[in-house]
């Protein structure tokens, strides 16, 4: 128990501790916790590895693991101690879009990009993803631990790693042009909350960000359509205008759309523009 004490010593000594949020610490939530997390990834790596393993594909695994992970995520959420989601049934749901659609990417890249032996470290590489991404989640619902920064810059990382995922999915699996631009589009949206809410606390107005960021997108890949590009050199590009939109934005909505951090966006934007470019000569060429 020394350890325990120790963080409540900890959080009482580095900031001012109110009454709401020293009557809100409990020590057993502590370890109950951090308990359920490696519990959840657990689950999920085992689901995954049987997604992958068994043929033929049974594609409602990955929907019951994704299942799974949402409402073992939810609970690892509203069991925070600083948490305000007591009798609010969605306050979780900005949470919970990363870990689903995480899982799903997952499942549908690794089904197509890994086989044999291959899938296990696959496995292994999206379950210690899916592990930071649980844990900068639990550790983001509070804007005040000194660990914020750190999760916000996994929840990001792992947020546009989950984008390409499926883009790259929606090229390589010859989805039709309307129904990859409505997927793309939706699946942009709801990533998109992930990134926007740090700097818009209202889930409406967030989504509704998220809406133009997804519509944005969506659109690129209806004009990709008409240019030589395919699968992971796609991918690449709409990940790009996916991270200059949403970047924008979530400076917009911070206050801090000034000219350095746009040329700064720009910047970025051009080379993976470059790369693109490069690629799809390199591809041309026959190399």
């Amino acid at each position: 128990m020394q350890p325990i004490e120790e963080e409540a010593e900890r959080m009482q000594a580095e900031e001012p501790v109110t009454t709401e949020r020293a009557a809100q610490f409990n020590p057993a939530r502590v370890v109950f916790r951090s308990a359920r997390v490696p519990l959840l990834v657990f689950v999920f790596s085992v689901g995954l590895l049987l997604f992958l393993a068994i043929e033929p594909t049974s594609p409602w695994i990955l929907l019951v693991v994704t299942g799974l992970v949402a409402i073992g995520a939810d609970g690892v959420l509203r069991d925070h101690p600083y948490g305000d989601f007591r009798g609010d049934a969605a306050g979780t749901a900005p949470y919970l879009y990363l870990p689903s659609m995480l899982t799903l990417g997952a499942g549908l890249f690794l089904h197509d990009a890994l086989s044999g032996y291959w899938v296990v470290p696959g496995v292994v590489g999206a379950s210690l993803l899916m592990a930071a991404v649980l844990y900068a989640e639990h550790l983001s619902v509070d804007h005040e631990d000194t660990a914020y920064p750190a999760a916000r810059l996994v929840l990001n990382v792992g947020t546009y790693l989950t984008a390409f995922a499926f883009y790259a999915v929606v090229y390589t699996f010859d989805v039709a042009l309307v129904p990859a631009a409505v997927a793309i589009g939706l699946v942009t949206m709801l990533l998109s909350v992930e990134i926007l809410r740090e700097g818009e606390t209202d889930p409406l107005r967030a989504l509704v960000y998220a809406g133009v960021v997804g519509l944005i997108v969506a659109e690129v890949r209806w004009g990709l359509y008409f240019l030589p590009l395919e699968s992971y050199l796609a991918a690449v590009l709409l990940l790009l205008v996916f991270y200059l939109t949403s970047g924008l934005v979530q400076h917009h909505l911070t206050d801090d759309l000034r000219a350095a951090v746009i040329a700064e966006f720009s910047a970025i934007a051009g080379a993976g523009i470059l790369i693109v470019v490069l690629g799809r000569i390199f591809e041309s060429t026959g190399g």
